[in-house]
């Protein structure tokens, strides 16, 4: 293979296995005598301890990379799996994100374009969100690979993704596609994971993935050891089908027709409110247009237009009724005469439609 092909695993979802496929496929694919580098692009780094390796102990890793500050070949690492080497994550891509004052969503395509004489396949670990880091590995990508949990949000993700998918396909980067999308965590003995397969299959038909990850204990325990399900167990079904996967990705690459979406998708896409506006010509671009609403930076306004469930995710239930259309949120620590310190969440049709926040004023006398 003259070139790498460089598929970014991704989904905004967290817990729907996208570490774990990142960690056994690249691991596969070694096996299968590819030359593998894996990129760790979560601030939480679970695919570099996943690999057994410790990240305080790293001197150089991926936020070398995006600072720009060190050459790429010194920030590759082996591991102990066979053709598998590793660019280590870091917590400190955290910062990375938040302090960012000059975006360039180019910057992992260009230290990437180095390499790609080097691998045959280059897998990025996305973090589980749609902002800075995520957005320059889908530039750098030529694919994308969606694993999706076996479950009733799972179609509603995927409109999300698909949406950014879209935006930065049209603005930074024509040539990106979708790899596939993988179900994960199946058990075929519960009739909501049955149903929810074929909705997606008639739904996104050829995008779906032949190979189908089951719930396996193998998978979930292999992690803790800092090993891939392969060196854990290799006789276990999680393996298997990890084996298949990268079978049929690397059938793939033999040129056929055109994957098809299905007839439904203009309507999935056109249903999505979150469109993600992304415009190369400005340099100086404001992130908050593709960041996602964070409980620390206090930008209450990002909660507009997220639904019951996200606002949960992200502010957790307290006391509000899950029926009710107004929802409150004690928002500081302390009484405060200038902050406003509770805030009120409005919602239509499931969705928040406005927010306010208010002060209010205590007695010092106990009841």
């Amino acid at each position: 293979m003259p070139l790498s092909k460089i598929i970014a695993i991704a989904n905004q979802k967290g817990g729907v296995g996208k570490t774990t496929t990142a960690i056994n496929l690249s691991s596969a694919l070694g096996i299968l005598e590819q030359n593998v580098l894996l990129i760790d692009a979560d601030p939480q780094a679970n695919a570099t301890s996943g690999l057994g390796i410790i990240s305080k102990n790293i001197e150089f890793s991926i936020v070398n990379l995006f600072r720009g500050d060190t050459n790429t070949d010194q920030c590759i690492l082996d591991t102990h799996s066979p053709n598998l080497k590793i660019i280590p994550g870091s917590i400190k891509l955290a910062e990375i994100e938040i302090n960012v004052k000059n975006p360039n969503l180019n910057r992992l395509k260009t230290s990437l374009d180095s390499l790609k004489d080097k691998f045959d396949f280059i897998i990025i670990d996305c973090s589980p969100s749609l902002g800075y880091l995520t957005l320059n590995s889908f530039v750098a990508a030529d694919s994308i690979l969606i694993p999706v949990q076996c479950e009733f949000f799972a179609l509603d993700g995927l409109r999300k993704l698909l949406s950014t998918i879209k935006s930065v396909r049209k603005s930074f980067n024509t040539n990106l596609n979708i790899e596939g999308i993988l179900m994960t965590m199946y058990d075929g003995r519960v009739n909501h994971n049955n149903h929810i397969v074929n909705e997606l299959k008639i739904h996104f038909k050829d995008l779906i993935f032949k190979t189908i990850i089951k719930r396996n204990v193998s998978l979930s325990e292999a992690p803790s050891f800092g090993t891939s399900v392969f060196d854990y167990k290799m006789n276990s079904e999680g393996s298997t089908n990890y084996l298949n996967l990268s079978r049929e990705i690397m059938k793939n690459l033999i040129p056929t027709k055109q994957k098809s979406l299905g007839k439904k998708i203009p309507q999935i896409l056109k249903e999505t409110e979150e469109t993600i506006l992304l415009d190369p010509t400005v340099k100086d671009r404001d992130l908050d247009n593709f960041k996602t609403f964070s409980i620390n930076n206090k930008n209450f306004d990002k909660l507009k237009g997220c639904t019951k469930k996200e606002v949960i995710e992200h502010l957790g239930m307290v006391y509000n009724d899950i029926h009710s259309d107004v929802w409150m949120y004690h928002i500081t620590d302390k009484v405060s005469l200038i902050k406003k310190n509770y805030l009120y969440i409005y919602f239509d049709k499931n969705k928040v439609s406005h927010i306010k926040l208010r002060r209010f004023k205590f007695s010092s006398k106990l009841d």
